[in-house]
């Protein structure tokens, strides 16, 4: 990945800036402003991309180029892909790989050849296999949980429990979103709440957003609920730290405290938490995982018939095939369609 920026356009681009020390420090920068322009976990998922497509041009009898690369050896490298790792997405990355690494060394880029164009397709037939969305959790379930888990002297875990549920639901947020807020990002006012969102997967430039949740007359209320959580475990408003953190039971006083270390609920704890509590009021945990809740907000939302523009803001979708993607119809809503055609 390092030769990147030392062929193509760089080669050409010291041998313009040699005399002026001005230029010279603002060539220097240049690859950093590039690598910028993408988030940095896909920086890193590109650069071990690409080496590998590296690493396998240059161990070939007749060693590869692959800086720039032909559309042939883009093409047998995906074929090479798809025979080892049988895998869509490896794939994927690797053709984004190389064709970023051109674009940032200033070559032609060999992915958009009829010739690998074609060929991707055919790996993708070969590896893909059917995909098996997890179930949204629905309104009626969360009540289930919050009679079990929300009741006036549950303990402190339940209480962490219920309104991770309820907040990832009613705010359609992703695992990631929940486990980051912290107290300072949340403000409490007569009829909602608001949660500041640092930095989300739609997020492109790290500018944060506001979600909104509003209070209900229900047993069920997020707002009340998440009051009631952050009371009994003693962060107060002045607090900057992450609210859903591991717990310590306290044997002298039988009771729960939130560890001190300022460290947000991992996801496979979390995980593990809501699974369990689902199985507890009969589910069948295979079929949900943490995603169910911002999947089952949304499908929720839909059969409310949300306006449009504002649900798909409310979940920070940028298409409206990826806000689709999130909702799952009843079978009464399947059968609308031939219901009203007229016959």
């Amino acid at each position: 990945f390092a030769d990147i920026f030392k062929k193509g356009r760089w080669g050409t681009a010291s041998f313009l800036v040699a005399e002026d020390p001005e230029l010279q420090r603002l060539a220097s920068l240049l690859p950093d402003y590039c690598l910028k322009s993408k988030a940095a976990s896909t920086r890193s998922k590109y650069r071990y991309a690409f080496n590998h497509f590296c690493t396998w041009c240059s161990s070939q009898k007749r060693k590869l180029s692959y800086l720039p690369a032909s559309d042939m050896t883009v093409s047998m490298y995906i074929i090479y892909l798809s025979e080892h790792f049988h895998s869509a997405s490896k794939i994927q990355e690797a053709v984004c790989s190389i064709t970023w690494a051109h674009s940032l060394a200033g070559y032609d880029d060999p992915c958009q050849s009829s010739l690998v164009k074609q060929c991707r397709e055919g790996a993708l037939r070969e590896t893909s296999k059917p995909v098996h969305k997890k179930e949204p959790i629905s309104p009626q379930h969360l009540n289930l949980l919050v009679e079990k888990y929300g009741k006036d002297f549950c303990t402190l875990p339940d209480l962490r429990l219920i309104s991770m549920c309820l907040i990832g639901y009613t705010g359609f947020l992703r695992f990631s979103e929940i486990a980051n807020i912290k107290r300072s990002h949340i403000e409490f006012f007569d009829e909602y709440l608001s949660i500041f969102i640092p930095k989300s997967k739609t997020d492109k430039f790290n500018e944060g957003s506001y979600v909104y949740i509003s209070k209900t007359q229900s047993k069920s209320c997020p707002v009340k609920m998440l009051s009631r959580y952050l009371k009994l475990a003693g962060i107060d408003s002045s607090s900057t730290e992450f609210i859903f953190r591991q717990v310590t039971f306290l044997k002298k006083t039988n009771s729960y405290m939130l560890r001190k270390c300022d460290k947000p609920l991992s996801y496979t704890r979390a995980r593990e938490i809501i699974l369990s509590a689902l199985e507890s009021i009969g589910l069948d945990q295979s079929k949900f995982g943490i995603h169910s809740l911002r999947s089952g907000g949304a499908t929720a939302a839909a059969a409310a018939g949300i306006n449009d523009r504002i649900f798909k803001k409310h979940g920070w979708w940028r298409s409206e095939k990826a806000k689709d993607g999130y909702v799952k119809e009843s079978l009464q809503e399947k059968l609308s369609v031939s219901k009203n055609l007229g016959i």
